[in-house]
């Protein structure tokens, strides 16, 4: 922040033609100085913000329509082969982070191409599976660039396994292995990249929040009492709307959306 320069007292004065055409000189100065595109007095170091909707579907085993709810989308039981390629077809303008991992594919990432590149990305296993029960369980993360400011960010997605709280003897303890892996993944993205925001979305099959590390920390969602099961977290840095219901898009699962700034 540019300091304040005080007036002393007794200073020797100057004539008033003298004083315009020092404020001149100074203001010819400070626009030569000034970066192209950047108004006078602006700082150099002022980077414009990056401000963009994420979204998150359970799109119901691929049977829901593909909306382009967000700039960046988290999708959750996008299970067959044919599913992605309707993905693809359906939303032309964006591009999709699909895990080599067959499992993984399940919760793929997709963001605007006319506003993102992709840098890198990984899916990591937070527990295997058992026939007729569950699949290998992941969380998905990308680092994606935002083309106009090259600012970057973390977005991750993730299901985790339904009726853990039931009477089936494995589904609890797998469910608290998912979450003890994401905190891992959490953790180990902010300490390679502290000072850049991670985003959550998924399917968390449980009506209760997350803590996280790295100040992720859960959205509400507009008019909603308690917490659904379909989530989103954003690093608390990170302005944000609340999170909107939007319709099932013949999911039997809401698709959701907030918008972020940063």
């Amino acid at each position: 922040m540019r300091q304040r320069t005080k007036r002393l007292a007794g200073a020797v004065a100057v004539p008033l033609a003298g004083v315009l055409t020092l404020s001149a000189v100074t203001a010819d100065a400070v626009t030569a100085n000034a970066a192209p595109g950047q108004e006078a007095g602006e700082s150099s170091d002022t980077r414009a913000a990056v401000t963009m909707d994420v979204g998150t579907h359970n799109v119901l085993r691929g049977a829901a329509a593909f909306k382009p709810i967000g700039d960046v989308i988290g999708w959750q039981e996008m299970n067959d082969p044919a599913d992605r390629k309707r993905l693809k077809n359906k939303l032309p303008r964006y591009n999709h982070f699909i895990p080599k991992k067959k499992p993984a594919r399940a919760v793929p990432i997709s963001w605007r191409q006319d506003k993102f590149t992709f840098v890198r990305g990984h899916a990591v296993l937070t527990h295997k599976g058992e026939a007729k029960v569950t699949p290998n369980r992941y969380v998905t993360w990308a680092l994606l660039e935002h083309r106009k400011t090259d600012e970057r960010l973390i977005v991750m997605n993730t299901h985790f396994i339904s009726g853990a709280w039931s009477k089936h003897p494995d589904r609890q303890g797998r469910w608290l292995k998912h979450a003890k892996k994401l905190r891992t993944v959490i953790k180990n993205q902010h300490g390679k990249h502290p000072k850049l925001p991670i985003f959550l979305v998924g399917d968390f099959n449980r009506h209760k929040a997350l803590k996280l590390p790295a100040n992720v920390e859960y959205i509400r969602v507009k008019g909603a009492k308690g917490v659904p099961i379909d989530q989103s977290y954003a690093t608390d840095t990170v302005r944000t709307s609340k999170v909107k219901r939007l319709k099932r898009f013949g999911s039997d699962h809401h698709a959701y959306r907030f918008t972020a700034t940063f």
